[in-house]
């Protein structure tokens, strides 16, 4: 220490490697090795880490599968049809209750209610009996007087050659029928409107108008049948007693124009 400056100090001798043991730590070979191995355990450990951390959330990460539904089974073979069901058994009857027996009527048809609400029957109330035709005259058989006043062959003609007396009665469905003209008043033929045939009753009108005022006041005793040319078809005029200005409403005179 008195001031002289000491030699160095020399490093020791470095210790032989021997073949197959342990490098030092500084060596670049040795460096490298513990480098990858120390990332691959880093990877191991993140590795680890994440497959715990999956398995924990994987429950509620993942939502859950709806459920598959049930399958359905489909029979192909036939089913057989049910048994229609039995008629009920017929109730037991009281001892001494009253049997009735029920009697089927015939159905109504409703066209032939129509048919007789729509048709009205036909009015005949103007069509002689057998009686009023018995007691009745023709003419020619001492009926409508006789002589020069002969007023019921008079009538009778001027009705034969009318030609609209033709058609009233055809219109009136009077052709071949006894039909009560006059009896003390013009009678209603069937379903015409007015009293008696007007064709009918205008003829006979203008005959006893313009007849000899004698002639159509004579008395007449009982009714007088009138008759078209088919001899089928009459006309009843008169009552009793009565005369053919009787048929104008007049009682003797000439007939007021």
């Amino acid at each position: 220490m008195s001031g002289k400056t000491s030699p160095p100090r020399r490093k020791p001798p470095g210790r032989p490697t021997l073949p197959g043991g342990p490098r030092r730590f500084g060596d670049s070979q040795l460096t490298r090795a513990q480098r990858r191995n120390r990332w691959l355990a880093g990877v191991a450990t993140v590795g680890a880490h994440v497959a715990v951390f999956t398995a924990l959330f994987w429950h509620y990460a993942v939502p859950p599968r709806p459920p598959e539904p049930a399958p359905i089974m489909l029979s192909l073979l036939d089913t057989p049809k049910p048994a229609p069901p039995a008629p009920p058994e017929p109730e037991m009857e009281q001892p001494g209750s009253p049997q009735i027996a029920l009697v089927p009527l015939p159905p109504i048809k409703s066209t032939s209610l129509r048919t007789v609400a729509r048709t009205p029957a036909p009015n005949t109330s103007d069509l002689l009996s057998a009686a009023q035709l018995a007691g009745a005259t023709a003419i020619g058989e001492g009926g409508g007087g006789g002589g020069a006043c002969d007023m019921g062959r008079a009538v009778q003609n001027a009705l034969r050659r009318d030609p609209l007396v033709r058609a009233a009665v055809e219109n009136a469905n009077r052709i071949g029928k006894a039909v009560m003209l006059w009896n003390g008043d013009w009678v209603q033929t069937g379903d015409e409107e007015g009293k008696g045939l007007s064709a009918v009753r205008e003829a006979i009108s203008w005959e006893v108008a313009f007849a000899p005022e004698a002639c159509r006041n004579m008395r007449q005793h009982g009714p007088v049948l009138l008759s078209l040319a088919d001899g089928t078809t009459r006309f009843s005029v008169g009552t009793s007693d009565w005369r053919w200005s009787d048929l104008l409403g007049l009682h003797g005179g000439a007939p007021s124009h």
